[in-house]
């Protein structure tokens, strides 16, 4: 099992353009759900590439300390180090972003509409001036989806997001991501 995991991120990493020697020994965990350079291929996960470095940190502490709460994270991120959490957001934020495109096309006009009060926080394009915050600029359309459904029922815990989210019903929620998820990052 462990043979195959290791051929299976290594092939990733070969596939994904990032030579191996660039990328942190504690990213080799990273690389089959965030890919090998940072840009996630599944609609269920982030992307980290261009993300900020201070958001990533803060983010993988919270999944540290449990105040983010993920179990196929829990078990990736248990015994990183703070040097090695650096590591990681330091080489994630370095690597360039792409869009993931994979929101309901025919959504983004209203998602544009929608997101007047979000970019107050995530900027007119989707991206922050605010190291603190996520850049949401070509993000998966579904993991922002998620984001917004755990921020409105509780499940993640932020005061600004849970008083950007109240009025948001499904529609919106998938027009947001939708809107997001075309803008080059």
């Amino acid at each position: 099992m462990k043979a195959y995991s290791l051929m299976l991120i290594l092939l990733c990493l070969a596939a994904g353009g990032v030579n191996a020697a660039e990328a942190p020994a504690k990213a080799a965990t990273c690389v089959a759900c965030h890919g090998a350079d940072g840009n996630s291929m599944n609609p269920e996960w982030p992307s980290l590439a261009g993300q900020n470095v201070d958001y990533l940190v803060r983010q993988l502490n919270h999944f540290r300390s449990g105040q983010r709460n993920n179990a196929l994270m829990a078990p990736m991120i248990a015994g990183l180090s703070d040097a090695d959490v650096m590591e990681l957001a330091t080489y994630y934020a370095g690597q360039t972003p792409q869009a993931a495109a994979s929101g309901d096309v025919s959504l983004i006009a209203k998602g544009q509409n929608v997101t007047a009060y979000c970019v107050s926080c995530h900027g007119g394009k989707g991206k922050t001036a605010n190291p603190e915050w996520p850049n949401l600029a070509g993000q998966q359309a579904s993991y922002i989806e998620q984001q917004l459904a755990a921020y409105k029922s509780g499940a993640r815990q932020h005061p600004h997001m849970q008083v950007a989210v109240r009025r948001l019903d499904a529609t919106d929620m998938a027009a947001v991501a939708a809107y997001y998820s075309q803008l080059q990052p």
